[in-house]
């Protein structure tokens, strides 16, 4: 089975520019402007449009429910991550280097070329704050697969080749000891009742990527949930906290405050093949609210 492609940019700066920090904003909202011009046919609201499921922009940025899981459920769980740059750096030299990646599930794929479009677009442009943009130029793209450890050419010195090199569901599965490390690479934020989880346990991570991993796998791979969702939640349960470093991180978005979590988790425990899968798939789509923009960005060591 097919779960997804996972895609390196690497670009080289031809100007001087400036980024945020953060900057996990700035390349979504940049990809999302250049897809819909090249992909929308209309001014309308994506929430109306009857060709949502056949747009890239729409199908990619603005899904929704395909009517088969979670029909009431608004802000559906997009086809898509980014991992932005780890690095705090803000200021940018003529030939200094950038990178990030995009994971893309299931069906979203067959919109590879015209994301790739956006992207070359975007960087022709520019990149960076107001007052400090530069162009970028787009120097290859990796197709990787991070659990094999193997990585094809898609795109170098002006050339395409061909990759059609998917991260497959045998992959999802790594040797995992009995003491283990979450580490996360970017904030999170697990909301349970409209509350801010401020010490998750191993059960509660486990819940949000079932529901993550159960919304992608039905909407976008088109395959049925292969995990018993009772034994899976009661057997994390089996697996302690020995210490946590958690601090809190506040950012702002649109004009709203949002605080998250951020640092490590070591826990103890005996993980089957199912949770295991599920750490592997949370590594790839990442945890929490605003995954898509790449928070919840986590490895296990």
């Amino acid at each position: 089975m097919k779960v997804c492609k996972y895609y390196t940019f690497e670009f080289e700066f031809k100007g001087y520019a400036k980024l945020p920090r953060w900057k996990g904003n700035i390349i979504r909202g940049l990809i999302g402007y250049h897809l819909r011009m090249l992909s929308c046919s209309n001014s309308q609201d994506c929430k109306d449009c009857e060709l949502i499921f056949d747009c890239p922009f729409g199908y990619i940025f603005k899904a929704k429910s395909k009517g088969l899981v979670l029909k009431k459920i608004e802000g559906f769980t997009k086809p898509y991550v980014i991992k932005p740059p780890l690095e705090k750096k803000e200021m940018y030299n003529i030939g200094d280097k950038f990178s990030f990646s995009i994971v893309i599930f299931g069906d979203a794929t067959k919109f590879e070329e015209i994301l790739i479009e956006a992207i070359l677009n975007f960087s022709k442009a520019s990149l960076g704050v107001k007052g400090f943009r530069s162009p970028i130029e787009l120097k290859k793209i990796l197709i990787e697969n991070p659990f094999t450890e193997k990585n094809k050419v898609l795109f170098e010195n002006g050339t395409f080749y061909d990759s059609n090199m998917f991260i497959r569901d045998s992959h999802l599965d790594i040797d995992i000891g009995n003491v283990f490390l979450i580490s996360f690479l970017t904030p999170f934020r697990l909301i349970r009742n409209k509350t801010l989880i401020t010490k998750p346990k191993f059960r509660d991570l486990i819940a949000f990527l079932l529901r993550r991993y159960s919304a992608i796998r039905y909407q976008y791979i088109g395959d049925d949930l292969d995990v018993n969702v009772d034994n899976v939640l009661k057997k994390s349960e089996e697996v302690n906290t020995i210490f946590t470093n958690l601090t809190q991180k506040r950012f702002i978005y649109k004009n709203e405050e949002k605080v998250f979590l951020y640092g490590d988790m070591a826990f103890k425990g005996k993980l089957n093949s199912k949770l295991r899968k599920l750490l592997c798939f949370g590594m790839l789509a990442h945890i929490g609210k605003m995954a898509s923009f790449g928070y919840g960005w986590f490895k296990v060591v």
